[in-house]
């Protein structure tokens, strides 16, 4: 990220960097910074930024002060994709402009950015805020949470974090409205969409940048099947680069926190290995054997075998011309991995589900974050003086739903720290000090 004055690059366009309220105190500062990067330093300065240090990425976050949590999970995700970008510009023979380039600024603000609005207690925590949104015919989903974060909900409750329309588009994992993919009929996990049924004008701001027919395309989603909910089946080009940054970071570095806490042993590992030795990309290949050939050294082997994976799955990755019929850039390119090397980061990321994830261990815990995450919803439901001052200043007296959405908007914005002592407060006989929250 260079702080000057750069010539324009013909891969964006006035409409990539275009803002959806662009308040006034805004437009009157003077900076040398142009519109991505003022995107970064928005999310960098954020309230919601900093209580990732305090909320779940896989292991939980009183288990100990090594292993990652959301926030250094996102810096990490933020360092691969501005890896796989500053890859693409060097190597990138596709783009019909010499002067086009990725904006590693755009993209860095976009990843840490795209992990906003998860819940406290991880996957658990938005599981228990769904089932307890169901109720009123709503859903909760991180990923949604995320765009209402940086529309409306953090900073300013009009504008959000205000950022730009590239920005927006780079963190729309899911770009349907909940209600398009939401199959009523499934209680289980929340279905995948990015976008809250009350965000929906914002999310058709957005895709004014694009023509019908590449709205189309965006927005398109899976047929129905019973027992399931439907699926979003694209994303914009930039996002495509987070999701596999986000891929990345949690095949190496969330594998390699579960490594050195036992919770996956050598042999696992090897295992995986084993059966992707003769993979054709040199450098994974080459990891790999060193791997295999020395178990000395636990620690100093470890680090540089997942290092060195992360540079060869960099290096794996290609930019595709999927809609040469489209204008938008953001909608024409998508980043690839080659199979083999995709194949093989599916099954380190299986080692950590089966291994972390489903383990008794988390498992427990997170049933426990679950459990208060609920009790927490129903106290507040129904006591609104048990709500900040802000949020009970928004209470409405005829709309349950829109009760609902504020309750989980409040419960979702906390850290695992802070869940558990508000449930302390409300539930334990201790019940803590005045100023614990």
């Amino acid at each position: 990220m260079i702080l000057t004055n750069h010539p324009f690059n013909p891969f964006y366009n006035e409409k990539d960097i275009e803002r959806h309220i662009n308040t006034e105190n805004a437009k009157q500062r003077v900076s040398i910074r142009d519109d991505f990067e003022r995107d970064f330093g928005r999310v960098i300065h954020s309230a919601a930024f900093r209580r990732l240090q305090s909320k779940t990425q896989v292991i939980g976050i009183t288990e100990g002060d090594f292993h990652r949590t959301r926030l250094t999970h996102s810096l990490e995700v933020s360092q691969i994709a501005r890896g796989i970008a500053t890859t693409l510009n060097e190597k990138n023979n596709i783009f019909n402009d010499a002067d086009s380039k990725i904006d590693t600024s755009l993209i860095e603000a976009a990843a840490l950015a795209h992990d906003l609005g998860h819940p406290p207690f991880g996957h658990q925590g938005e599981r228990a805020l769904n089932k307890c949104m169901r109720a009123f015919d709503l859903n909760f989903e991180g990923n949604a949470h995320t765009f209402r974060l940086l529309t409306s909900r953090e900073g300013d409750r009009e504008a959000g974090l205000d950022l730009t329309r590239a920005s927006l588009l780079s963190i729309l994992k899911y770009p349907a409205s909940m209600n398009r993919v939401n199959n009523p009929d499934v209680a289980g996990k929340p279905p995948k969409s990015s976008i809250f049924e009350e965000d929906e004008p914002v999310f058709e701001w957005v895709l004014e940048a694009f023509s019908p027919e590449e709205k189309a395309y965006f927005t398109q989603i899976s047929e129905p099947q019973a027992g399931k909910h439907r699926k979003t089946l694209n994303k914009t080009f930039e996002c495509s680069i987070i999701e596999l940054a986000d891929d990345i970071a949690y095949a190496t570095y969330d594998l390699e926190d579960a490594f050195q806490l036992n919770l996956i042993k050598r042999d696992d590992l090897c295992e995986v290995v084993e059966r992707h030795k003769s993979i054709s990309s040199e450098r994974i290949a080459e990891s790999l054997r060193i791997f295999l050939d020395n178990d000395s050294d636990k620690n100093k082997q470890t680090k540089r075998f997942f290092a060195d994976l992360v540079s060869g799955f960099i290096h794996e990755i290609t930019i595709k011309d999927a809609q040469p019929a489209f204008s938008s850039n953001r909608l024409r390119y998508k980043a690839v991995i080659a199979e083999e090397a995709m194949q093989l980061l599916e099954d380190l990321k299986t080692l950590v589900v089966d291994h972390v994830i489903f383990s008794q261990k988390v498992q427990t815990f997170e049933w426990r974050g679950g459990k208060i995450i609920e009790k927490l919803f129903d106290a507040m439901l129904n006591d609104k003086n048990l709500l900040p001052e802000d949020e009970k200043a928004s209470w409405s007296k005829t709309s349950d739903k829109r009760n609902a959405r504020l309750v989980c908007d409040y419960i979702a914005g906390m850290t695992d720290t802070y869940a558990l002592k508000m449930y302390s407060r409300l539930y334990e006989a201790a019940g803590g000090r005045l100023f614990d929250i």
